[in-house]
C-alpha cells in the first residue's frame, strides 16, 4: 500500500513548476482542480482502509500519511468553494444571485441524489437494509445508506446559508464584505448546531474554511502584496505555526478549566484547518501543480468522493478485500471509471436542465 503514496506523489509532482516571483494563476481553475484531485485521492485512500485487514509492514507509510492528514483532506474543497462563490459575486452579483439556487445548490443536490440512487440500487441487489430513517434522510446527506454523505450535506447547507444571507444583504444594502461577515456568523451557528446535534467532529471542524475562502477572495490583492518575496516564507511559517499550536494544544486542558472556556477552545479548534488551508495556498503561490492528468482527475473530484464506496462495497461483498493489493488494483481504476462516466453524464444533464 505504500506504493500508492509513492504513485500519488509522482503524479502530483509531474510537471510541477517553481517560481520564486510567484504564479499569477495560483488559485485559478487549473491549479485548484489539481489540488482538489490530490485530496480526493487521499479521501479515497482513507476510505479504502476501512474495508481492509490490519496493516502490514509495507503499509506503514500509507497509514502514517493518512493519519497525519486526517480531516484536512477536505479543507481545501471548503476554502476553494467559498472563494469561487465570492469571485462569481464580484463579477456579477445580481445575475449570480438570480441563478444561485439552480446553478449551485440544486445542481450539487441533483448529482448527489443520483449517486444516492445508485447506492440504493446496490443495497437492494446485495440485500442491505439501513432502516427507514436512513432511507428517508439519505437524500440530503443527513444519513447514509453506505455512501459518503456528511461533506455534501455541509456544502448544501453552506450554499443555503450563503443564499439566505445574500437575500437579506440585498434588502439591507450590504456590500460584499458585510455579506461575507454575515455568512461567517451563520457558519459558526451551523457549526454549533452540528455539535449540539451530536454529529462527529468531522462534520464541522472544516466548515469555517468556506467563509475564510470568501474573505480571501475579497482581500486577495492586499494578501498578494503582503506575501511577495521573503515575506511569503514568513506568512507561511505564521500560518503553519498557528495550525500546529491550535491543533495540538487545548486551551481548556492547558488552563484546566471548563464551561465557557471549553466553548472558546472549540471555536479556536475549528479555525485550525483554515490555517492549514491558507498555508497551502501560500505554497501554491510558488509551487504550481498543474498537469493534464491532475486537471482531468480534478474535474472528477466530486464524483470520486460521492461514488468511491460503490466499488469498495462490491469488492468487499465478494471477499476481495482480504488482499490489500488486489482490492486496490480493482477499486481505484473502477472508481475512476465510474466517476468519469458519472461526471460526463451529469454534465450533459446539467447543461440541459440548468441552461445559462
Amino acid at each position: 500500500m505504500d506504493l500508492l503514496i509513492l504513485l500519488l506523489l509522482l503524479v502530483t509532482v509531474y510537471g510541477a513548476k517553481v517560481s520564486v516571483s510567484g504564479h499569477e494563476d495560483y488559485i485559478g481553475r487549473g491549479q485548484t482542480d489539481s489540488i482538489k484531485w490530490i485530496f480526493a485521492v487521499i479521501i479515497l485512500f482513507s476510505h479504502m482502509r476501512n474495508y481492509l485487514p490490519e496493516p502490514g509492514e509495507h503499509d506503514r507509510i500509507y497509514y502514517a500519511v493518512l493519519d497525519a492528514i486526517g480531516q484536512l483532506m477536505v479543507v481545501m474543497f471548503m476554502l476553494y468553494s467559498g472563494y469561487g462563490v465570492m469571485e462569481s459575486l464580484k463579477r456579477d452579483r445580481k445575475k449570480y444571485l438570480s441563478t444561485f439556487i439552480s446553478h449551485r445548490l440544486l445542481k450539487v443536490w441533483l448529482m448527489f441524489a443520483i449517486a444516492v440512487f445508485l447506492f440504493l440500487i446496490l443495497d437492494l441487489a446485495l440485500g442491505a437494509n439501513y432502516g427507514v430513517k436512513n432511507y428517508a434522510l439519505c437524500w440530503i446527506g443527513w444519513e447514509s445508506i453506505g455512501n459518503s454523505n456528511w461533506f455534501v450535506f455541509d456544502i448544501l447547507i453552506l450554499y443555503l446559508l450563503t443564499y439566505t444571507t445574500l437575500r437579506i444583504a440585498d434588502r439591507q444594502g450590504w456590500d460584499l464584505k458585510k455579506c461575507a461577515i454575515g455568512v461567517f456568523a451563520t457558519v459558526i451557528l451551523f457549526d454549533l448546531f452540528l455539535r449540539t446535534a451530536g454529529k462527529e467532529s468531522y462534520w464541522y471542524d472544516t466548515i469555517v474554511a468556506y467563509p475564510v475562502g470568501m474573505l480571501y477572495s475579497l482581500y486577495k490583492k492586499p494578501i498578494e502584496e503582503h506575501t511577495r518575496g521573503w515575506r511569503r516564507v514568513v506568512w507561511f511559517l505564521i500560518m503553519a505555526g498557528l495550525y500546529a499550536v491550535f491543533n495540538y494544544v487545548s486551551l481548556s486542558d492547558l488552563l484546566q478549566a471548563n464551561g465557557g472556556l471549553k466553548m472558546i477552545n472549540h471555536l479556536v479548534y475549528i479555525f485550525t484547518s483554515s490555517f492549514f488551508a491558507l498555508a497551502l495556498v501560500i505554497v501554491t503561490m510558488t509551487l504550481k501543480l498543474d498537469n493534464k492528468a491532475l486537471r482531468w482527475l480534478g474535474v472528477n473530484a466530486f464524483a470520486i468522493y460521492v461514488l468511491q464506496r460503490l466499488a469498495m462495497i462490491i469488492c468487499t461483498h465478494f471477499g476481495l478485500n482480504d488482499n490489500a493489493l488486489i482490492f486496490s488494483a480493482i477499486v481505484i481504476p473502477l472508481t475512476l471509471l465510474i466517476a468519469a462516466l458519472f461526471t460526463a453524464g451529469t454534465n450533459r444533464l446539467n447543461s440541459y436542465l440548468f441552461k445559462k
